[in-house]
């Protein structure tokens, strides 16, 4: 039997529905016009596109070593904005912050 071995550079499907669980709601709600797949030798990339916006402003990439890095795309460059050691752990910049509860012991004014 031959064994293929799976490309450290390719997001796996956990990796994927990871970054489906963040991009489909705001796809869904119009932040986001689109995502579009890049995968070349030493990379696998996610471009996420902006309404009204011609190029992708965000990539969310997996590189051959296995790590992520989610770069942001102006007109200055582009810059790491999330880095990991995981898809969930480098797309934590978009997850919404956990609901902190008022304590009891603060009056309300």
């Amino acid at each position: 039997m031959t064994v293929i071995p799976f490309p450290s550079c390719r997001f796996t499907p956990a990796d994927l529905s990871a970054f489906y669980e963040v991009a489909l709601p705001k796809c869904s709600r119009g932040a986001w016009a689109g995502v579009a797949r890049q995968t070349e030798r030493h990379h696998d990339r996610l471009l996420i596109s902006l309404p009204g916006v011609g190029e992708p402003v965000f990539i969310f990439e997996r590189d051959v070593a296995g790590h992520y890095c989610l770069w942001f795309r102006d007109g200055n460059g582009k810059r790491c904005i999330g880095k990991g050691m995981t898809a969930s752990a480098c797309l934590s910049i978009w997850r919404p912050a956990p609901v902190r509860r008022r304590s009891a012991a603060v009056p309300v004014c």
